[in-house]
């Protein structure tokens, strides 16, 4: 390829190529999956960098979590296993939690693309496996080494060769081995399409390799963004927050946002050290989190790349929660990380009163990992995912049951009940869940699964470990708004905590309150007609409306004279 500036039409063409070629990893990686965490939840993530191990596009229907460790995780295979040391047919792999998104279950496949024996890109995906052995799904874990299966940064293909002592290694360690080793051939399915496609373009247009092109994506999206970031007035932002986490104790998190012209660092200084419960966050995760948080705000028109990165700076000490050391639990990351974004929104909210969301009821997620079997013999182990409500916006209500930020879809009813020996016995909007404002948040849904008995029922019982939080400290509203009622979760009857494992039998039962999304601006404001609305529709009651909107029928009425 000459050393030259692309003409626009050339640029643009192949920018849209880039984003479209990771749509078709992701539809390829989804299609051809065994498990519902990566076909319904959408607990992956797919991506393309060049030669340089820059980013050059990523699925945008992922997980923030997965997706924004990618590049650390690919610079660090590549300085186990030198470039130089690659050839065509290779393909890497691994799942070091400070290496990549923070736990072990979450698998990074990585395919160096070669053009006439010149390496010009890499194709990567990462997926949520079902297990990874170890103490199965918990929070109760005491450190790294009962999570699961510790990949290193191997070659599971050497030049179009599986292999198998690799493969072999990863079967004999996990209990859902068909699934797990399903998940990962899609994997390298949707890494060879990736392959083919950036091999395509290099065809095309004869060239060399990529690297003008991507040279030019990168020096483009930095300058956008930022001037983007000069829009926003220069200062320094705090806030501080406190969360519960499953074991029962709080943990402070402290957040300053330092703008200086074009550019934003993120300081988590001061924050909880570590803790024993494994819900440490590495700071590859944290990281990911708070990025998504800075573009979500940002709003550019392209997507994330290696020049939207750069002005960004993040920062968390070692040996703290949103930094932890090497051999701390870190399965439950999401009971912290999930916050990231609502606190740095919470900070900027007087410099970006017209950028920000309120706090959601889905922070942190709230799901269930079911391991059986059923009668058949057959064995399940999904991971359910139910979403609480997103916060209010600046000019509008909060969605409902929409997760923020993890961006995991709500498994469908049938799809759980054609797993797993369960009954869906309630799955509805929950009354007066959503944070008051003069935009209310989304409200979040009231979820209840009996397990089924008899002939219907499991092989013996089910294991089951609760994911959920905001149990003490409710999801706050902003810029005047309410918060939204803490979340609940009760098993037979019984208020319970997260985090650790039940085995539920036939005719057992577990209820989950999920919040709904914290409110936007002074409740006094909003609308009467919005608020009849709301009460006609059974989504907030008249008390409700009473006692966090100052409403009554009678007002409303002189509003119409």
């Amino acid at each position: 390829m000459t050393e030259h500036k692309l003409d626009p039409i050339t640029l643009e063409m192949f920018w849209r190529r880039f984003d479209s070629t990771v749509d078709e990893l992701a539809a390829t990686l989804k299609r051809t999956s065994f498990s519902t965490v990566v076909r319904d939840v959408n607990d992956y993530a797919t991506a393309i960098f060049d030669a340089k191990a820059r980013l050059l596009a990523q699925s945008p229907d992922s997980t923030p979590g997965l997706c924004g460790p990618l590049g650390h995780m690919l610079r660090c295979m590549l300085t186990d296993i030198p470039p130089e040391t690659l050839v065509d047919g290779d393909v890497l792999i691994g799942n070091n939690p400070w290496h990549g998104s923070g736990h072990h279950n979450d698998i990074t496949v990585v395919t160096p693309v070669f053009r006439k024996d010149r390496l010009i890109a890499y194709t990567v995906s990462c997926c949520h496996h079902v297990d990874i052995g170890g103490r199965r799904a918990t929070t109760e874990s005491r450190d790294n080494y009962e999570e699961g299966l510790r990949i290193p940064h191997l070659k599971i293909y050497r030049a179009g060769e599986l292999n198998t002592d690799v493969m072999a290694f990863i079967r004999n360690n996990v209990r859902s081995p068909e699934t797990v080793v399903g998940d990962l051939r899609a994997q390298f399915a949707a890494n060879h399409v990736g392959c083919e496609r950036v091999r395509g373009i290099c065809d095309e247009r004869d060239w060399d390799d990529l690297q003008p092109l991507a040279d030019e994506i990168f020096e483009r999206s930095e300058a956008l963004a930022r001037a983007e970031i000069r829009k926003l007035p220069n200062g320094v932002y705090r806030h501080e927050t406190v969360i519960d986490i499953e074991s029962g104790e709080d943990v402070t998190i402290r957040c300053k946002v330092t703008i200086s012209d074009d550019e934003i660092e993120v300081d988590y200084a001061g924050s909880s050290p570590q803790v024993a419960t494994a819900v440490n966050c590495t700071l590859t995760y944290a990281s990911s989190y708070t990025t998504f948080a800075i573009n979500c705000l940002l709003d550019l028109s392209i997507n994330m790349n290696q020049g939207t990165l750069t002005p960004l700076t993040i920062k968390a000490d070692p040996g703290t929660v949103l930094n932890c050391t090497f051999p701390a639990p870190t399965f439950g990351r999401t009971s912290i990380g999930n916050h990231l974004a609502e606190i740095i929104y919470c900070a900027l909210a007087p410099a970006a009163p017209d950028r920000i969301v309120s706090g959601s009821g889905s922070t942190p997620m709230w799901g269930q990992y079911l391991f059986g079997k059923r009668q058949d013999g057959g064995s399940f182990a999904p991971l359910n995912c139910v979403n609480g409500g997103m916060g209010a916006r600046p000019d509008r209500d909060g969605v409902s049951c929409l997760t923020f930020p993890v961006n995991v879809g709500n498994a469908p009813v049938e799809v759980l009940e054609s797993d797993v020996p369960v009954l869906c016995r309630r799955k509805s909007l929950w009354t007066d869940s959503a944070g008051a404002g003069k935009f209310r948040g989304g409200f979040g849904q009231e979820y209840e699964i009996e397990v089924l008995d008899g002939d219907m029922g499991p092989d013996g019982g089910i294991l089951v470990s609760f994911r959920g939080g905001r149990f003490k400290n409710p999801v706050p509203g902003v810029l005047d708004g309410g918060g939204s009622p803490t979340g609940r979760l009760f098993v037979n009857g019984e208020q319970q905590n997260a985090g650790v494992q039940r085995t539920m039998t036939g005719g057992d039962s577990f209820l989950c309150q999920i919040p709904g999304g914290g409110g936007l601006g002074d409740p006094r404001a909003r609308d009467h007609a919005q608020i009849e609305r709301d009460i006609r529709d059974g989504l907030i009651s008249a008390e409700y409306a009473s006692e966090y909107y100052g409403y009554t029928p009678a007002q409303d009425a002189a509003g119409d004279d």
